[in-house]
């Protein structure tokens, strides 16, 4: 082999050793995007069915705030994260009305859309200052 067929098998090689790392970075987001939104779809599903059986829940008068405690402890899950999937199903009954659409997490809806905002008292007016507040997570306005 002369040098300039050298040269031409290592752009071969480094061509292809490039688009095969392209194609498994290519892989590698979209199985961790279709991991993210596969979580998101399964919360809400696990909220909008406890939801669902909310009239079956005639328990609720014994046992009142704890339905989220009893099915989480028969499911072997954390309290928060039931709470959290109902929650997230009552805010948003449908999915297309997510802020972000499908470029989203469990964790950033948690942290972002369901925590609760409490009002701060206002202070007193002063017409030389406009006062608007919002939220910098949610946009909450007040």
């Amino acid at each position: 082999m002369d040098k300039l067929e050298v040269v031409e098998v290592k752009e071969i090689q480094s061509d292809w050793y490039q688009s095969l790392i392209d194609d498994c970075q290519s892989i590698m987001v979209e199985a961790e995007f279709t991991s993210r939104w596969a979580l998101v779809e399964g919360y809400h599903t696990l909220g909008m069915r406890i939801l669902t059986e909310n009239d079956n829940f005639e328990r609720q008068k014994i046992y009142g705030q704890k339905i989220v405690q009893r099915v989480a402890e028969s499911l072997n899950k954390k309290e928060r994260t039931i709470f959290n999937a109902v929650k997230f199903a009552k805010k948003f009954p449908d999915l297309a009305v997510l802020p972000e659409g499908k470029n989203t997490s469990w964790r950033k809806i948690c942290n972002e859309y369901l925590p609760e905002h409490k009002e701060p008292v206002q202070p007193e007016f002063d017409e030389n200052i406009e006062m608007q507040h919002e939220c910098p997570k949610c946009g909450y306005e007040w």
